[in-house]
């Protein structure tokens, strides 16, 4: 960027690539790469924002259901858009660990907010994980799917494209 009345600030760039790679080559990249918040800030806001989606469930509903559902959806699909390329493996196993964390708190805290069909009243808080997952195994398939296939594609945009251009015959 330049600064001040076009003055070049020192590591920044004026339009010009400094890359010597030729375009084609060069790893295309979201606007946001190198803007990324470390992965233990994005796991913290993702359980922060769960376990609040539980919270307000369980207050409107008494147990937890559709709304915990389509949070682990976005909060998966989110981290696996925000976290750096070298933490991508976080983003692929934070679904199911994000839901496991929060059926083991709320077993425990709140035991009734897993109400899952033929539930026993005296159900022990492993019999709840287990249904609270079985519960919500849509949600958990669709969440775990799409961060997996974010991961994938960005993985796969931050390989350089080469150019594989088959020359002419004259």
């Amino acid at each position: 960027m330049a600064g001040v009345h076009g003055a070049h600030l020192p590591g920044s760039t004026t339009g010009a690539t400094t890359d010597a790679s030729p375009p084609d080559e060069r790893p295309r990249r979201a606007p946001w790469v190198g803007a990324e918040p470390p992965a233990s800030q994005v796991v913290a806001g993702a359980v922060v924002l769960l376990l609040g989606a539980a919270v307000v469930e369980v207050l409107l509903r008494g147990s937890l259901g559709l709304i915990v559902g389509l949070t682990l959806v976005l909060v998966a699909a989110t981290a696996a858009l925000l976290v750096p390329p070298r933490d991508l493996f976080t983003a692929g196993v934070l679904p199911p660990l994000l839901l496991l964390a929060l059926l083991a708190v709320m077993s425990v805290v709140h035991p009734d907010a897993i109400a899952a069909t033929l539930l026993a009243s005296s159900a022990s808080v492993p019999q709840r994980v287990i249904a609270g997952f079985v519960d919500l195994a849509g949600a958990l398939v669709v969440a775990h799917g799409l961060a997996l296939l974010l991961v994938a594609l960005r993985v796969r945009a931050s390989r350089p494209r080469l150019n594989r251009a088959v020359p002419r015959q004259p």
